[in-house]
């Protein structure tokens, strides 16, 4: 009965709507901000990687607030945004850069449309992803592919995460018509390539696409998700499939880099990046990481003496 509303746009606008009524001074500002950079690009994120709505949200809300807290702390030294210098901005992130640096997106903006000279933030450098053992690993995917004890739901989802490295808000995403099957042959489709399956995790994925709706308030929904959520027209959420996944001993993280680093080591950039859904400059390091990796490896096995 209620018209459809776009609930992304809708809390990030109503969480600017707050941040404006405490700075109405920068309020034109960001607004402009918030309206031709940070919406569009998290509805065009939604669209083409699905999923992971709350993170958008919540990856939003410290971008306005950083925004809003900068352009306060250069009005309170008496600097107009056009102004601020490359010192101002690197004296305001050295007092607390492990949140500050959120600010980047802002002054990206900023430069970009002339509203600021032209001004730098690096990016926070990430540490290394921990990664598992190879036994480990090839141990929690033959459990996922043969322990009928576990879950159907945490079975499929552990195997896609252990196999193919996806992040679990693609994966709590996928509809059933990911799963296709041609003649005797099985097919994931992660991104734009229909990746075939071998015989015991086309089989698993076979059984959770033929999983019976569920029979509470969340059936009213007509899309068919690989993992239905609790309500009506929504996956099960991210969240909740990682304690799943955590619940029986499936690290989220270190399954992940593991899966991304052997494939990389075995494809390029190119073609990794339409297989799994990667953008080219993640599929990129991913490929470094694992030419690293791999280098590293070598140099071990070689400095160590034969028995």
């Amino acid at each position: 009965m209620l018209p459809e509303r776009d609930e992304l746009s809708a809390r990030i606008e109503r969480h600017l709507d707050r941040v404006a009524a405490r700075h109405p001074e920068h309020a034109l500002l960001l607004r402009s901000y918030v309206r031709w950079s940070l919406l569009p690009r998290a509805r065009r994120h939604e669209q083409l990687r699905g999923g992971g709505f709350l993170g958008r949200v919540r990856g939003a809300y410290p971008r306005i607030d950083r925004a809003a807290e900068f352009l306060t702390a250069m009005a309170e030294q008496g600097r107009l945004l056009r102004e601020v210098t490359q010192h101002d901005v690197d004296a305001w992130l050295a007092i607390n850069p492990g949140t500050r640096f959120t600010v980047r997106d802002f002054i990206v903006w900023a430069t970009r449309r002339s509203h600021a000279r032209t001004l730098d933030v690096a990016h926070w450098p990430k540490k290394d992803p921990v990664s598992l053992d190879e036994d480990s690993h090839w141990e929690l995917l033959h459990q996922c592919l043969t322990d009928t004890d576990l879950p159907l739901d945490v079975r499929g989802a552990g195997a896609i995460l252990l196999l193919f490295g996806q992040h679990l808000t693609r994966i709590a995403a996928l509809t059933t018509h990911a799963v296709t099957t041609l003649g005797e042959n099985t097919f994931l489709t992660l991104d734009l390539t229909p990746i075939p399956l071998p015989g015991s995790l086309a089989g698993l994925l076979t059984d959770l696409t033929d999983m019976p709706p569920p029979t509470n308030w969340a059936a009213n929904s007509s899309q068919e998700w690989l993992f239905p959520g609790n309500r009506p027209g929504q996956h099960l959420s991210a969240t909740v499939l990682g304690r799943r996944l955590a619940a029986h001993h499936i690290p989220n993280r270190p399954a992940r880099a593991t899966a991304l680093v052997a494939f990389a080591q075995d494809l390029p950039p190119a073609v990794l990046g339409p297989v799994l859904g990667l953008h080219p400059v993640t599929a990129a390091h991913w490929r470094r990481r694992a030419s690293t990796d791999w280098t590293t490896y070598l140099e071990a096995h070689l400095a160590t003496p034969p028995p």
